[in-house]
């Protein structure tokens, strides 16, 4: 996903949802257009990492 010519405002708030790999992407564009990290909030979605080690 590429963000250019987005027009995000400096005190955006912004909710990210995905895999880690989409989640970073995002992430460092976001911070390279000027969103603060403490704008930018996430949540995880993938298998349970937790899970293989309870099988395992």
């Amino acid at each position: 996903m590429n963000l250019d010519g987005l027009d995000l405002p400096a005190d955006a708030d912004v909710y990210l949802c995905g895999s880690l790999p989409f989640m970073r992407s995002l992430r460092t564009q976001l911070l390279q257009d000027g969103i603060p990290a403490r704008g930018i909030r996430y949540e995880v979605f993938g298998p349970d990492l937790w899970l293989a080690h309870v099988e395992g």
